[in-house]
């Protein structure tokens, strides 16, 4: 079988880290990743890649959903709430709508996406896990990235990540402390067009007086080092719909504090162990300080037994060209 991968963007965005390793895990089982000829194409949508508005987005991907190669597959992400009230999320449900009916398949990446996506196409919608990263191995590093004690988020700083809540938490955690509180590591660099948000975190660190560090870029050896040294692994999106960051925590046999929402949930409940949820700030607080008491807690001796996420995109798209090919022949009078 021969597939495309199309999703563009900055090579580091996550959306785009994940059509690379569909890419390479479909490669795994021997189809062939290709832009001559495919069979099919499988394009990754998020709003924010193909516009700045959802409007652009839309048109953008219809501009170019005319000429791809067919039929064309489409994993969505960043998925609008279709029972949303607010004007945002009714234009961006709009507009997802749209790109699902100019594609002829529906991937999601989350059972409760597929919930979403069901509100508003009638195509057929497929649910295939994120993958799970392959363990990475990482070389000796003499010089630590961190303070010993801290709470560390992973990817780029952006609205909704959960910064801001992160040093609130860190706050709390200090309270009475004697040695004040932790300090939040942000392992990434600043989302394209976010700065002004840099700034309000780290006047928001000043104020709650917590220690706030930005690594900027990090090469692949430094964030392996990183993720496995942090004290406290921590997600904090709290209406994050499938998350990059959290299984890159999984990877490293990290069991991160985590909000108790949807995408989380249902981790747990799939591939139970492996994470810290907490369904308050209060109880976040308490395993936070278990943590740093205890960082036995958030490890785990092994990975979780994920899907093979390659064989199911495989079986994806033969499920797709085999319904083309059942297709009745229309001959012109």
């Amino acid at each position: 079988m021969r597939f495309q991968i199309y999703a563009p963007g900055p090579a580091g965005h996550g959306v785009v880290r994940h059509a690379r390793s569909v890419t390479s895990l479909c490669e795994a089982h021997g189809a062939i990743g290709t832009d001559d000829e495919p069979d099919l194409t499988h394009v990754h949508f998020t709003d924010a890649l193909f516009g700045d508005t959802i409007e652009k987005a839309v048109d953008a991907y219809r501009d170019w959903a005319a000429s791809a190669r067919r039929p064309l597959v489409v994993t969505v992400h960043d998925v609008p709430d279709p029972f949303g009230h607010t004007w945002r999320d009714r234009n961006r449900c709009r507009g997802y709508a749209a790109v699902l009916e100019a594609s002829d398949a529906v991937i999601v990446s989350a059972e409760h996406e597929a919930r979403k996506v069901t509100a508003l196409t009638r195509k057929p919608v497929h649910h295939i896990d994120l993958p799970l990263p392959p363990e990475p191995v990482s070389a000796p590093n003499d010089t630590p990235l961190q303070p010993a004690s801290s709470l560390v988020l992973l990817g780029y700083l952006y609205p909704g990540k959960g910064h801001l809540e992160a040093i609130d938490l860190a706050a709390a955690v200090g309270q009475g402390n004697a040695d004040g509180p932790p300090a939040v590591i942000a392992a990434g660099a600043v989302s394209a067009g976010h700065g002004d948000l840099l700034d309000r975190v780290r006047e928001h660190a000043v104020r709650r007086q917590v220690p706030f560090l930005l690594t900027g870029h990090l090469s692949d050896t430094e964030f392996t080092d990183l993720a496995r040294s942090a004290r406290v692994p921590v997600v904090l999106n709290r209406n994050v719909s499938a998350s990059g960051s959290l299984l890159s925590w999984l990877s490293c046999r990290r069991r991160p504090v985590t909000w108790a929402g949807r995408y989380s949930r249902e981790i747990d409940r799939r591939y139970p162990g492996n994470l810290l949820l907490g369904e308050s700030e209060r109880e976040l607080t308490r395993h936070i300080i278990r943590a740093l008491a205890h960082p036995g807690v958030t490890r785990s001796p092994t990975r979780p037994a994920w899907s093979d996420t390659g064989a199911e995109h495989l079986a994806v798209y033969r499920r797709v060209l085999a319904n083309v090919d059942r297709r009745p022949v229309v001959t012109p009078c």
